[in-house]
């Protein structure tokens, strides 16, 4: 048995599909100094919200306590709503406060916890963070975007 090809059935195919891969290459923007205009637009866009983050955003992660760092897969959190109420977790127990911030001024008021216990070294970790708390005078963004927390002393919390 001898098979043959014809080239006339694969000729019609390339043909057919010509228009179909070209399309495909095609751009939807006819005006290339708008779509670069575009492009520029949504850079600046991002960085700016990345240069500047908002203290209320989101939930913020602590990975730094008085540069002693925090135990691994302890949970320490704050989120600062909108109306100046904070909340989070100590590390143990959740955290119930009130915040005020002017430009990079933060007060914050430690209003309650829950009472659960937890090992020592956990109990100690929230205690450091409750006291320093209590003695915050401002916040700031570093390059990274990670929110520094400052006392009056001048020990930090750093949190992401």
């Amino acid at each position: 048995m001898k098979l043959t090809l014809s080239a006339k059935p694969l000729s019609i195919a390339l043909l057919l599909a010509t228009p179909t891969f070209l399309s495909a290459c095609a751009t939807m923007t006819t005006d290339p100094q708008k779509s670069s205009s575009q492009e520029n637009s949504s850079q600046k866009s991002t960085l700016q919200k990345t240069a500047s983050p908002q203290l209320t955003e989101r939930e913020w992660v602590i990975e730094d306590i008085a540069s002693r760092g925090i135990i691994d897969s302890s949970h320490a959190t704050l989120l600062f709503g909108k109306e100046g109420q904070l909340s989070g977790s100590a590390t143990c127990n959740r955290l119930i406060a009130s915040y005020q911030a002017t430009g990079n001024k933060l007060t914050i008021n430690v209003g309650g916890l829950t009472m659960m216990a937890c090992p020592p070294a956990l109990m100690d970790q929230e205690r450091r963070l409750l006291d320093l708390l209590q003695e915050v005078v401002s916040y700031e963004f570093d390059s990274t975007g990670a929110l520094i927390i400052t006392t009056k002393s001048g020990k930090t919390i750093l949190a992401r």
